[in-house]
């Protein structure tokens, strides 16, 4: 009863903070894109930031400087970033992925382009590095945010480019998936915790504590996405797409690993195929071979493992921001969407 009381409670606290704080967002965010800006560009980056989405990284970054007594306004133009790098990823990961629905969408790239989907992605990308110079905070405190966003989207790319490397792995372990999602997931879901911490001059004690908490938590977000693909979805118009795209998920490592040889030869066969021509019968059957050995179960207890173990991370951090991290915790694997 308490866990299920604390879970909704972070939700009203998100809500709240969107509440008294989501038109600064807004606010930083047009100007940055004009809404009558040039075709096919500034309407594109709205029409994606008006798909949906919960606003949950910009929430972090306010909430996390308020928690350690800092200005919540001087943190809005990294907040703002915050949403906009995410956004700018989700972009370019549908025309990777070849995703053609996104909150269930057509995808950027599909309504306008895929050229366009291209172009308003490299603008946003830019767009994240004007936000936090347009900051009213010292130079020092600019240039080490900046450092801190720069190594996000290095490290996220890296990730990104390991997953698509690792769907043409036949024997993929459980260690290389790790270092994937760590990279693809893990930095860019700490970076608006660790921003709103060096806003508020919090001490390198702290931000270290902190992306200690966003290493373990980022990976238990990607197991418990993965797990979602196969539940309910995700807003990509389809159940399973991560299957028809080949994906390497934690699922189907611990799979191949328990299933017959001649499970795992047709497991692999599907999973190699393009995203057309593979049928719901045959992710149906990987699924099928998924709750037959146990896999979903596993991915989950490991998700829920690692959430142990970024709560752990909390402790002898200041009393607000654990408490803020623990919700947040809870949130990334009990989340339906």
């Amino acid at each position: 009863m308490n866990l299920k009381l604390n879970f909704q409670i972070i939700f009203m606290d998100i809500e709240k903070i969107l509440a008294e704080k989501g038109h600064y967002i807004d606010k930083e965010l047009k100007k940055a894109f004009p809404k009558k800006g040039i075709t096919n560009l500034y309407d594109a980056v709205w029409y994606h930031m008006g798909t949906g989405g919960k606003r949950i990284r910009p929430v972090l970054a306010i909430a996390t400087c308020e928690a350690l007594g800092g200005n919540s306004k001087k943190v809005v133009p990294f907040a703002a970033a915050c949403e906009v790098l995410h956004n700018w990823l989700l972009i370019h990961d549908d025309i990777e992925d070849g995703d053609r629905v996104r909150r269930d969408k057509p995808a950027v790239w599909v309504k306008f382009g895929l050229g366009h989907g291209i172009n308003a992605g490299d603008l946003m990308a830019q767009k994240v590095f004007e936000l936090i110079l347009s900051s009213d905070l010292k130079e020092k405190t600019i240039f080490r945010l900046i450092k801190t966003m720069t190594d996000t989207a290095i490290k996220t790319a890296e990730g990104q480019a390991m997953d698509m490397n690792l769907r043409g792995n036949d024997n993929p372990t459980e260690k290389e998936y790790m270092e994937m999602v760590t990279g693809k997931t893990a930095y860019y879901m700490t970076v608006p915790i660790t921003g709103g911490a060096i806003v508020a001059g919090a001490s390198e004690k702290t931000i270290k504590k902190i992306i200690e908490f966003g290493m373990r938590a980022g990976p238990a977000f990607q197991i418990a996405d993965d797990i979602l693909d196969l539940t309910s979805g995700k807003g990509r118009g389809e159940i399973g797409r991560d299957i028809k795209e080949g994906k390497r998920s934690l699922l189907a490592i611990h799979c191949m690993k328990k299933c017959s040889k001649d499970e795992k030869e047709k497991l692999i066969k599907i999973l190699n195929k393009s995203p057309e021509s593979t049928t719901n019968a045959e992710v149906l059957y990987v699924k099928s071979l998924f709750e037959k050995y146990g896999s979903i179960k596993y991915a989950r207890k490991k998700a829920e493992e690692l959430i142990k173990k970024a709560k752990k991370t909390t402790e002898g951090m200041p009393p607000k921001l654990g408490k803020i991290l623990i919700f947040f915790a809870d949130y990334l694997v009990k989340r339906k969407k």
